[in-house]
């Protein structure tokens, strides 16, 4: 446009100078220089050439340096927002990371070996770490429970909070029933250890009634009455204690039901919220790499209102 407007002056001004001169033949008065010559013509023209392209050159220079920073600062602000995405992706590699089904086996490898507080103490960093975790998802992702840069948007819902709703929702989902695993591992384990003590103590019981037997036979031999029925009593106490013990050992429908409730958090996890969950991490941040690239062309964000194929994981 400011090419044509220079172009185009010149006769603009020729053409008024004609219409001066023709109302300054009628009226006697005119605003400008009257009936200038081919020469004088010629003389503008040079000048107004040199002046007009020296404004050019200034000012297409002024457009250039303007586009320069313009596209720098558009870049500038891409690769800020796809900093941040490589952040957030790694929080998102972290968080299905550390939701390891494989701590319940070595919690109960643990426990086999009778050590039961290294079992614990699996289960325990197992909590700790997904503490962490959850930390960093709140902070370092924009999938917390806060949304109120969406409150008042236009767009609202786009396909971006639905997907980052559908997210923050399958990790707290996930989260829960993980905790719930440990849970129920942690009292597993728990009544391991108390049928290992049962056990443990039947043994010795055993031992004890089989020695107090043998003290009845002697007393009945060599002893007192006294000394007789002292010992049955004692022997009586004995099998009443290992009758109690027998009752409290660990039956196998108890176990089966220890085991069911694990195992049912486990393909929880395993099969439906962990695979579900990295198919929308995937597009979270395909999503975000997109608006990076947006940033980049076009210096602001995209936003899509929701479809009924948009969120489709």
């Amino acid at each position: 446009m400011v090419v044509i407007a220079f172009a185009v002056a010149p006769l603009l001004i020729n053409v008024g100078l004609v219409i001066t001169d023709f109302i300054y033949d009628k009226t006697g008065t005119t605003l400008t220089a009257y009936g200038l010559n081919n020469v004088e013509w010629l003389d503008f023209w040079k000048q107004y050439l040199a002046i007009s392209i020296s404004f050019l050159g200034v000012y297409l220079v002024y457009i250039s340096s303007s586009k320069d920073r313009e596209m720098q600062l558009r870049e500038k602000d891409a690769q800020h927002y796809l900093e941040k995405v490589r952040r957030e992706e790694e929080v998102l590699v972290d968080v299905v990371q550390s939701f390891n089904i494989g701590v319940v086996y070595d919690a109960l490898l643990q426990q086999a070996r009778s050590n039961i507080y290294e079992g614990r103490k699996v289960l325990a960093d197992s909590r700790v770490n997904m503490d962490l975790v959850h930390i960093k998802f709140e902070l370092l992702t924009d999938l917390c429970d806060d949304f109120k840069k969406c409150e008042k948007c236009s767009y609202s819902p786009c396909v971006d909070k639905t997907i980052m709703l559908e997210l923050r929702d399958l990790f707290y989902d996930m989260e829960k029933h993980y905790f719930d695993m440990l849970d129920a591992c942690d009292n597993f384990l728990e009544r391991l250890n108390q049928e290992q003590q049962i056990l443990n103590s039947l043994n010795l019981d055993y031992e004890l009634k089989f020695n107090t037997e043998q003290l009845v036979d002697f007393y009945k031999r060599h002893g007192s009455r006294e000394e007789v029925i002292a010992a049955q009593t004692e022997l009586e106490q004995i099998k009443e204690k290992i009758s109690n013990l027998e009752k409290s050992k660990l039956e196998l429908d108890e176990m089966n039901r220890f085991v069911a409730t694990i195992q049912k958090e486990k393909e929880y996890i395993e099969k439906v919220t962990r695979p579900k969950f990295i198919r929308y991490c995937k597009v979270y941040t395909d999503i975000k790499k997109a608006h990076a690239r947006e940033l980049r062309t076009t210096g602001y964000i995209k936003y899509n209102k929701v479809d009924d194929q948009s969120t489709k994981a």
